[in-house]
């Protein structure tokens, strides 16, 4: 498990440098992370552990949000096949109360009370796969912009 936390910590620190030098102004959905990035970032991460080795299952789910106006709100995470959740975006709901006002960068451990607000159904999960075949139509950006994250390793 010291093996994944350190691949972990690693790979949010390369995200985040490579967001200080201006490398994820290519998408848009990288420019303001960890907001709104959950999706790719554990797409990203899952492409990453996998070349390292380690096998994740994607899992998402959504949450009623505290303001009926409001539409749900999701989240996505990896889980290891113990059922370990890695989680790398959980910080962008620190300025939400609804969310526990949850602010913790990277959490490696089981389902804690912010991760049980989110309704995850097993249509929910699947395994990570490479990025390859997972944006095959844009394969190409996507594999551009892991590749500007991967060189702060």
């Amino acid at each position: 498990m010291e093996n994944i936390s350190q691949l972990v910590m690693q790979f949010r620190n390369a995200i985040e440098s490579a967001q200080q030098n201006g490398e994820t102004d290519k998408l848009e959905f990288f420019k303001r992370f960890p907001r709104g990035c959950c999706g790719n970032a554990s797409n990203f991460l899952g492409h990453f552990l996998l070349q390292n080795g380690i096998e994740t299952y994607y899992i998402w789910g959504s949450c009623p949000s505290s303001n009926i106006a409001e539409n749900s709100q999701t989240h996505a995470w990896l889980l290891l096949e113990d059922d370990t959740i890695i989680d790398i975006t959980g910080d962008q709901f620190k300025d939400n109360a609804h969310f526990l006002n949850y602010s913790c960068p990277v959490y490696i451990g089981k389902t804690d009370e912010f991760h049980k607000l989110f309704n995850c159904e097993t249509r929910n999960k699947r395994k990570s796969v490479p990025i390859e075949e997972l944006y095959i139509m844009d394969s190409q950006m996507f594999s551009e912009m892991y590749n500007q994250i991967i060189k702060y390793l």
